[in-house]
């Protein structure tokens, strides 16, 4: 497959429209002419996930968060993402990014999250302005009023990585917002809505004041993003077969974070 015929199909699955304005989308690395047999798709670009393209012999990895974020000072090792961008033009492959405009589109990262919850009659919790059935955070409901606790514990069953949560464990939940990746952007969006409480990642001390008593659920970035993009994977894989071409997700973990071993 070309670099230009993938990104003619994330255009269709992940419109460009769709991303917010501060992001980086589309072709970091190579050329839009260079061509591969298969397509490894990983949350982050890190040296070993290069490392596993060249294994393959495959020359275009898809990542959710952008390399180039804002902007690349130099493409030198003196940095480590200019470090990576070398390393990956030297080895002829190809690097896209398709972030916030796979988070908001339909069947995209908040859509696959909302249905792993049991999301009912889910709708975006910021609308893209693109098209407003598309957008950052789902807002619905669930089948049946559900226990804080017991919603944040399905939560860690589903994403592994030490779920945590403010508010009384025994209230109920009906109304849920949600965003993956770092939703603490859209807190004052998902109590204006009404939500009896807001599930996302990254969330900050002082977050918990902002809610002003609306339940948070927090999650790991990476292990709910994560999950999510392997999941969304499998349809880029259906896709991408009828053009005789692979899809796989990198095996090597790319999240920064890790636990300490226990003492």
């Amino acid at each position: 497959m070309r670099v230009d015929e993938l990104l003619s199909v994330l255009e269709e699955a992940a419109p460009a429209a769709l991303a917010e304005d501060w992001d980086n989308i589309g072709l970091m690395v190579g050329r839009r002419s260079g061509e591969s047999a298969g397509v490894l798709v990983a949350l982050d670009l890190r040296a070993g996930v290069i490392a596993e393209a060249r294994e393959r012999g495959w020359g275009i990895i898809l990542t959710h968060h952008p390399l180039v974020f804002p902007a690349l000072v130099s493409v030198t090792p003196a940095t480590s993402a200019g470090g990576l961008a070398l390393e990956a033009a030297e080895a002829g492959i190809a690097v896209i990014a398709a972030h916030t405009n796979l988070d908001a589109a339909p069947g995209g990262l908040n859509d696959l999250m909302a249905g792993a919850l049991g999301l009912e009659n889910a709708n975006p919790l910021a609308p893209a302005p693109a098209n407003p059935a598309a957008g950052l955070g789902r807002i619905g409901t669930l089948a049946s009023p559900e226990a804080l606790g017991a919603l944040a514990a399905r939560a860690e069953a589903l994403w592994p990585s030490g779920v945590r949560l403010t508010g009384d464990p025994e209230r109920p939940v009906e109304r849920l917002a949600l965003c993956t990746g770092s939703g603490a952007s859209l807190i004052d969006t998902a109590r204006e809505m009404d939500a009896d409480a807001y599930m996302t990642c990254d969330l900050k001390y002082h977050d918990a004041d902002r809610a002003e008593g609306m339940p948070l659920v927090g999650l790991d970035h990476a292990a709910v993003e994560g999950a999510l993009l392997a999941q969304w994977a499998e349809s880029l894989r259906g896709r991408l077969a009828l053009e005789g071409c692979e899809v796989a997700v990198a095996a090597r973990s790319t999240s920064p974070w890790s636990a300490p071993a226990p003492r």
